[in-house]
């Protein structure tokens, strides 16, 4: 039984795979899985195809009880939704699983007709990398406008700071919208997503980042 990570990043000069990595370590930890090898690649998602990324060759390998660790399911393309999806059901269709490391959830082949969660997780994943992303934008976007003042970067007395809910936050969006009680989205992301966090905390998080 294989456990591949997979791991690509979009520009070896800018970017590095340690963050990638970092997430993949701690998912198989949490859920004691023993990775067996690594696939690392350099390259873009939306300029380069299936074959050059890996993928192909990845897919073409996998047998039943294998598993598929990827960060996150934009790892595996973002601008072709068609091969994202081929290379998901592909994964499942042989009897392995494919594991999103991010957004602490995985696909099997149990899952290959339910749709609607295939779907769901997907646009999860997908909205938790766009998160992180803004939040990134922003604050570089503030570091900059500082620096131009000639004000002092750095982390300042009422600032917001990261917090373990935020990589969450599609998920606690989805449960504020379908009018889950606020003490209840706590237990269920205990339960679900395995993260602890008091009341006070989580409401703390609301309100600074959602006004709630």
């Amino acid at each position: 039984m294989q456990n591949i990570a997979y791991v690509r990043v979009s520009d070896s000069k800018k970017q590095d795979s340690s963050a990638q990595r970092q997430v993949i370590s701690d998912y198989a930890k949490k859920h004691e899985i023993i990775i067996t090898s690594w696939r690392e690649f350099h390259l873009s998602g939306s300029k380069t195809d299936v074959d050059e990324r890996g993928i192909t060759e990845l897919l073409s390998e996998l047998k039943e009880g294998d598993k598929v660790l990827v960060s996150d399911v934009a790892r595996l393309g973002r601008d072709n939704v068609s091969q994202v999806l081929n290379t998901i059901t592909s994964v499942i269709n042989v009897d392995a699983e494919i594991h999103f490391c991010y957004s602490d959830s995985k696909l099997t082949k149990e899952d290959q007709n339910d749709l609607a969660k295939i779907f769901m997780l997907i646009g999860e994943a997908f909205a938790a990398v766009k998160f992180s992303e803004e939040r990134s934008r922003k604050a570089k976007a503030a570091c900059k406008v500082r620096t131009m003042q000639g004000l002092r970067n750095g982390r300042q007395k009422g600032k917001i700071v990261k917090s373990k809910f935020d990589e969450h936050a599609p998920f606690i969006i989805n449960e504020i919208e379908a009018g889950t009680p606020k003490t209840k989205i706590l237990r269920l992301l205990e339960k679900k997503k395995g993260v602890k966090g008091g009341r006070t905390a989580f409401y703390d998080w609301m309100r600074t980042r959602m006004k709630k």
